[in-house]
């Protein structure tokens, strides 16, 4: 294994020189009407973000870069590494790396990201004391100390197994307790270089991996042992973030950046992702990497295609659009509450529903919108507890495929998107699974989804921990016992489910849809662990609740 450059303070220097560079000669090019830039392979060196009335300025900051699509500037960083000095701080604390901000049409090829320190604690596990809630590691080469470093000193942890692969059946205590996979403080080792990882009081890890019915579920794959990697998590990083912007492209870009992640939110939207990398650097003592890929609010969803994402530590992906809740209305007038940043304008057609019950209550015309006031063609007295979605604006027409998911903590989240597929990708030891989720507990993200096709992907130990469900889609009101089915036009077929948790597919108040022609292999393994025997709905690798209409054929066990 190596370890990523180590550079002398007179080589930072230099690097720093070039960055500041960076943005002057894009510019100029851009200007100038060129059609490229190409910046020279090497290492460039960037500060911390600032910060001005609208926000974070990103330390590496690109802003106002517009053209059409008939005419796109291309950036090329073949060979190219950014370098971003940036403080390993405390969640929740964030910092921001590279950014394009109100952009348009701009193409980005070649450029790798990193920090420099790191930002987390990692290492391999020397010895695991069961009595004291504790487990020893000899910290990797550049990670942080978290005897020595300011702020907050707890966090959650992710275990690998030895040869970098993820332990995703411990996503199982963060489901059980919102301790379990929790440390609470780190304390000097027994030699120079280790150091004791106290886990929190409330942790279950390690009675869990003494457990025989859990050995019998899991072995050594679930298990930790001596030779084995904790990740501390501490810091956060907007690696890149896409602000504002139209049909920008990504090629062949990769993120080496520590719980950096990927952020899209506002503006036309319609971006294409093509071979890029998120995770550690390939062959390095590194067991975290990126932090995932957030895309939000934007009248068109993204591509990702040929792309990589490993060892992400929240969503690997989440697609999601933004509710509006209402905090009051006045004649034809509402008021969105101070959290919804759901985008309106003037002519945009809103759906209402009721927060506590899922009801439909019909929709109508923004006739002026200044947030977070919207005038409508109606009267506004009946939306008084509604929640209001824009169909605009969520995210609609994504599209993912030919894409690898490995060693990945989170979920795959889908919020709200009309239209939306994932096809021909394979996901491999996912702590959580594939998520439709619309519900009203969300103070910002959300919306309803409609028509998202899911054909011709492989799950492998996805969700695999006791109450895992390797794809969910389902609908959540405040009030519990709602029955309203909203999702819709929902398509799993074609897909090969291997070694499920307690299910490969569920459905809640689902109301069209098709369930065919999938392969289930090994579903529902670890049912064992509960020592009881299962209810007959267990049993099955498919289960519908309170659905209409949803064709389930041609599945092969």
């Amino acid at each position: 294994m190596i370890c990523p450059p180590q550079f002398t303070e007179a080589e930072k220097v230099e690097q720093r020189a070039k960055g500041a560079q960076v943005v002057p000669r894009v510019r100029k090019a851009f200007e100038a009407g060129a059609e490229s830039v190409t910046l020279a392979p090497g290492d460039y060196r960037f500060g911390q973000e600032t910060w001005d009335k609208d926000g974070p300025v990103y330390a590496l900051d690109f802003r106002g870069l517009k053209r059409d699509s008939a005419k796109p500037f291309r950036i090329l960083a073949h060979g190219v590494t950014f370098w971003f000095d940036l403080p390993p701080d405390a969640w929740p604390s964030n910092h921001f790396a590279l950014g394009f901000v109100d952009c348009s049409h701009v193409t980005l090829e070649g450029a790798t990201l990193d920090r420099d320190p790191r930002g987390c604690m990692e290492g391999r596990i020397t010895q695991i004391d069961t009595d004291g809630n504790r487990i020893e590691i000899e910290a990797t080469q550049g990670t942080l100390d978290l005897t020595k470093a300011g702020g907050a000193t707890s966090g959650r942890l992710v275990p690998f197994n030895g040869d970098g692969t993820f332990c995703a059946a411990f996503y199982s205590f963060q489901v059980s307790s919102q301790a379990g996979l929790n440390f609470s403080r780190v304390e000097p080792g027994t030699a120079q270089g280790r150091f004791w990882v106290v886990l929190d009081a409330k942790s279950e890890l390690l009675k869990a991996i003494s457990d025989p019915a859990w050995m019998r579920a899991y072995g050594t794959r679930g298990t930790l042992q001596v030779g084995d990697g904790l990740c501390l998590i501490r810091t956060s990083t907007t690696a890149i973030g896409v602000i504002g912007c139209t049909g920008m492209t990504f090629i062949g870009v990769r993120n080496y950046i520590t719980k950096g992640c990927l952020l899209e939110a506002r503006g036309g939207g319609g971006h294409l992702w093509k071979d890029c990398y998120f995770g550690p650097r390939p062959g390095s003592c590194h067991w975290q990497g990126s932090d995932g890929f957030l895309s939000g609010g934007m009248e068109r969803g993204s591509t990702l295609v040929g792309c990589t994402m490993l060892h992400t530590t929240d969503d690997l992906i989440n697609f999601n659009g933004l509710w509006g809740y209402i905090e009051k209305v006045s004649g034809r007038t509402i008021t969105l509450h101070r959290d919804s940043e759901m985008p309106a304008h003037p002519g945009d057609r809103l759906q209402f529903y009721d927060a506590q019950t899922g009801a439909p209550l019909g929709s109508a015309v923004v006739e002026s919108a200044k947030h977070p006031e919207l005038t409508l063609d109606r009267d506004a007295a009946p939306l008084a507890e509604a929640v209001a979605e824009n169909p605009r604006w969520q995210n609609n027409g994504w599209e993912v495929r030919d894409c690898d998911f490995r060693d990945c903590y989170q979920r795959f989240l889908i919020q709200g998107s009309h239209g939306g597929t994932l096809r021909n990708c394979r996901f491999t030891r996912i702590g959580s699974g594939i998520v439709l989720a619309s519900n009203f507990f969300t103070r910002n993200e959300g919306g309803i989804c409609h028509g998202i096709r899911i054909l011709d992907n492989v799950f492998e130990d996805v969700a695999i921990h006791p109450d895992g469900v390797t794809l969910a889609a389902g609908f959540q009101s405040l009030n519990h016992a709602a029955s309203t089915p909203l999702l819709s036009d929902l398509t799993v077929q074609g897909n090969r489910f291997l070694n499920s948790g307690r299910r490969a597919i569920e459905f809640n108040l689902v109301s069209s849809g098709s369930i065919t022609g999938n392969t289930f292999v090994n579903s529902g393994q670890p049912r064992a662990l509960s020592g009881k025997a299962s209810p007959q709905e267990d049993s099955q690798p498919v289960l519908l609740k309170q659905c209409e209409d949803v064709v389930v054929r041609d599945n092969r066990p």
